[in-house]
């Protein structure tokens, strides 16, 4: 009895098996492709401009891990080529940045100091959480503000 059922599931089973899914992501070994010429990088200033949304990241070093008030901090107190208009950036900007084309890091080329890790945006979400990036899984979700994550500064430009 157990051999037949056995033999039925393995036959029920294969009967199936052209209904698996394939999955592709793109990866390749040629980390240039697919390369989004919206984001442009100063390597001099040590910036990444978002010609498309106006916008301007920092990404001269990255910054320590803090929790999520200490990276709104961080960001207003920055002053860095003669601005001093920095805030950490939002979700959507945050994910206007993720690169899932790219086999390692998941962020735009542009970026040359993001680390393969979490980053808090600016989005709070109710029961003290907040949302953050992670650019090395290419996802974001929301996590209690007194983790230590790091961010990205952003500001608009006028």
């Amino acid at each position: 009895m157990i051999k037949t059922g056995v033999i039925l599931g393995c036959v029920v089973t294969a009967s199936f098996a052209w209904f698996v899914p394939t999955f592709s992501f793109g990866y390749n070994n040629n980390d240039s492709t697919n390369v989004d010429k919206d984001f442009l990088r100063d390597e001099r200033k040590a910036i990444v401009i978002d010609k498309l949304h106006s916008k301007t990241y920092y990404d001269s070093q990255p910054t320590e891990k803090m929790h999520f008030f200490a990276a709104w901090d961080y960001c207003k107190k920055l002053s860095f080529n003669g601005h001093k208009d920095w805030r950490v950036f939002t979700k959507e900007e945050a994910v206007s940045l993720l690169e899932l084309s790219r086999p390692n890091l998941s962020v735009k080329h542009a970026f040359k100091n993001v680390k393969e890790e979490r980053y808090w945006t600016s989005t709070r979400d109710r029961f003290e959480e907040a949302w953050y990036i992670d650019f090395d899984l290419g996802r974001y979700s929301t996590q209690k503000e007194n983790y230590k994550y790091r961010t990205i500064c952003v500001r608009d430009n006028k």
